[in-house]
């Protein structure tokens, strides 16, 4: 039993962390072919909240709706795209993007512009 303790803090202490780092970028991947990355809107925001892509790529945001994200999470809007879709519990909304060859950023925001993300372009 004194053995689980320490071992039982440390899995603690290790996934704690990793919920602080959910404001950190995803970085752009090195492969070839559409990336698909996955988004998730709750009452904390979207998550990740920045994702970096380069320019030109091809990417596939994989939208999932939790319901404490309420009404306002219930729609992303990619203003600059054109884009409002209406996420469900049910299952991920995706939206392909083909990111510009400019750098620079690639907003997404809630149905009410509350909640924001974005790509960034590198």
């Amino acid at each position: 039993m004194k053995t689980l303790l320490p071992i039982a803090l440390l899995l603690v202490t290790a996934l704690a962390s990793g919920c602080r780092k959910s404001d950190q970028a995803v970085p752009a991947a090195s492969g070839t072919g559409p990336r698909r990355i996955e988004v998730t809107v709750s009452n904390q925001g979207f998550t990740p909240p920045r994702v970096v892509g380069r320019p030109g790529e091809d990417l596939t945001l994989s939208f999932r709706y939790d319901k404490s994200a309420g009404e306002c999470g219930r729609e992303v809007v990619l203003p600059a795209q054109n884009i409002k879709k209406t996420l469900t519990e049910d299952k991920p909304t995706e939206i392909a993007l083909h990111l510009p060859q400019e750098k620079g950023e690639v907003t997404f925001t809630c149905g009410m512009n509350m909640l924001r993300g974005a790509i960034v372009v590198e």
